[in-house]
C-alpha cells in the first residue's frame, strides 16, 4: 500500500505555497492527482479550513448537469437543489456535505462555499446572475485562486474575461429543473459561455511571466497553483484583446472551438475534413449522416 498523505503533511505543502488566513480562495482541484490522502476529500478540506481560519471563505466550483430540452420524463424528476450531487469532482461534493456550507442561489451554475463571507457570494448569484458572475466579484474583493492537479482547466477568471469582452458562441438548447425561493419548480436554460478545457492551459506561462503567480509547489504528488484572481483576469482581458482565439484548443477537430464561437474559424469542409481524417478507423454510416448535420 502506498504511504498515505495525512492531514499535517497537506497543511505543510499548502502553507509553503503560500496559502494563509483570511484567504478569499477559489479551489479546483484534483483529487486523484494529489494521491493517497488519509480521508480524502474531507481532510483536504479540513487542512484549508484550518489555515484560513474564521476570516477566510472557501469557494469551489459546484455546478450540475443539464439535459438535452425538452427534459425526459425520467429528468424531470431531477430538481437541483442546495445538496444537488455536483460533476466537479470529489472535492466539491465534499464541500457540499460540510454543515456550514452554503451555495449559490443559480440553479445550475452552482458554487459551494464555507467561511466568513460564504452567505454574501452565494446569497448575491441567482438566476438572474451571469453563470461566472460569482468569480467576478470575488476578483473585485481581491481573492485569489489555488489549482491543484496539472489537468485541472484553468482558474476560473478565463470564464469572467470572455464575458468582459461579449464573446458569444453559439448555445446548445439545454437546461435543467430547480426550485424557487417561493417552492415552485421551474426551467433553467443554459445561457451563458463555457469554454474548452483543453484550451485554457495555454494561460498558464503568462500567468508566470507577468507576475500572477503567488507561489507554486507540491500538494502531495500535485502542482499547486495560487494566483491572483485580479492578476489572472487581467493577463487574460489583455491577451484575448490581441487574439480572440487564444484560449481555443490545438485541436483541429474540437467542434467547441472551431465551430460555435462567432470567431471560430468556421472552415466547414476543413474541419469535415480533419475529423473523418482522425476518425475514419470507428466511422458508421450513422455517425457520418449526423456529423453532417451538425456541421450543415
Amino acid at each position: 500500500m502506498k504511504e498515505q498523505l495525512r492531514k499535517e503533511d497537506l497543511v505543510n505543502d499548502l502553507k509553503k505555497i503560500g496559502i494563509k488566513e483570511g484567504d478569499l480562495l477559489h479551489m479546483k482541484v484534483s483529487m486523484k492527482a494529489i494521491g493517497n490522502v488519509e480521508g480524502g476529500a474531507k481532510t483536504l478540506l479540513d487542512a484549508l479550513l484550518e489555515i484560513i481560519g474564521p476570516e477566510g471563505t472557501l469557494i469551489s466550483d459546484a455546478f450540475v448537469s443539464v439535459y438535452p430540452l425538452p427534459l425526459t420524463k425520467e429528468q424531470e424528476n431531477i430538481i437541483a437543489d442546495d445538496n444537488t450531487f455536483s460533476y466537479a469532482g470529489a472535492f466539491a461534493n465534499e464541500m457540499i456535505k460540510h454543515p456550514l456550507m452554503k451555495r449559490s442561489r443559480h440553479p445550475i451554475q452552482k458554487f459551494a462555499a464555507i467561511g466568513k463571507r460564504a452567505e454574501e457570494f452565494c446569497y448575491a448569484h441567482n438566476y438572474e446572475s451571469g453563470g461566472y458572475d460569482l468569480l467576478d466579484k470575488m476578483t473585485e474583493a481581491g481573492g485569489v485562486n489555488l489549482t491543484i492537479g496539472e489537468k485541472v482547466a484553468g482558474v476560473g477568471t478565463t470564464h469572467v474575461a470572455i464575458d468582459i469582452l461579449g464573446f458569444k458562441r453559439k448555445q446548445l438548447n439545454t437546461g435543467a429543473l430547480y426550485k424557487d425561493l417561493d417552492g415552485s419548480v421551474k426551467l433553467a436554460k443554459v445561457n451563458w459561455n463555457g469554454g474548452c478545457a483543453h484550451g485554457f492551459p495555454k494561460f498558464i506561462p503568462l500567468y508566470h511571466e507577468q507576475g500572477a503567480v503567488l507561489g507554486s509547489g507540491k500538494v502531495g504528488n500535485a502542482i499547486g497553483l495560487y494566483t491572483s484572481m485580479q492578476k489572472t483576469l487581467q493577463i487574460e482581458i489583455e491577451t484575448l484583446k490581441k487574439n480572440p482565439q487564444f484560449f481555443f484548443c490545438d485541436d483541429k477537430t474540437c467542434y467547441s472551438c472551431q465551430m460555435t464561437w462567432e470567431h471560430s474559424p468556421k472552415k466547414k469542409i476543413r474541419f469535415y475534413y480533419n475529423w473523418l481524417k482522425k476518425n475514419f478507423k470507428n466511422l458508421s454510416f450513422s455517425r457520418i449522416k449526423n456529423l453532417t448535420k451538425t456541421i450543415s
